[in-house]
């Protein structure tokens, strides 16, 4: 959902949103459920260039537009920001990069 702005528009903005449908509990989502660092720590001799050159930015992107905001963020200024428009394009290259690129499953 961190590249998808048509739906972060549509439940950001709800009157009916849930708490959790919030910019910041997105970025917690990548940090913690996720575990984007873990990820990146646990795979990173297995990424092709591009997969590294790609996750590593978008970690950048979101260290640094996490760095320069509030903890509570207001969704109509984060999706008006072009910081976090970004972070969206940086997302989809991710995507890209990793599309059924994964690397093995450790057991």
């Amino acid at each position: 959902m961190i590249a998808d702005k048509e739906t972060q528009e549509r439940r950001w903005l709800a009157p009916d949103a849930y708490a959790w449908e919030r910019p910041e509990e997105l970025i917690n989502v990548l940090w913690d459920e996720c575990n984007l660092v873990l990820f990146i720590d646990e795979f990173n001799n297995e990424f092709t260039d591009v997969q590294r050159d790609e996750i590593l930015q978008l970690k950048c992107l979101v260290d640094q537009y996490c760095d320069a905001t509030p903890d509570r963020l207001d969704p109509a200024r984060v999706l008006a920001d072009p910081r976090w428009e970004a972070v969206r394009e940086s997302a989809r290259a991710f995507l890209t990069a990793f599309q059924g690129k994964w690397p093995r499953q450790q057991i």
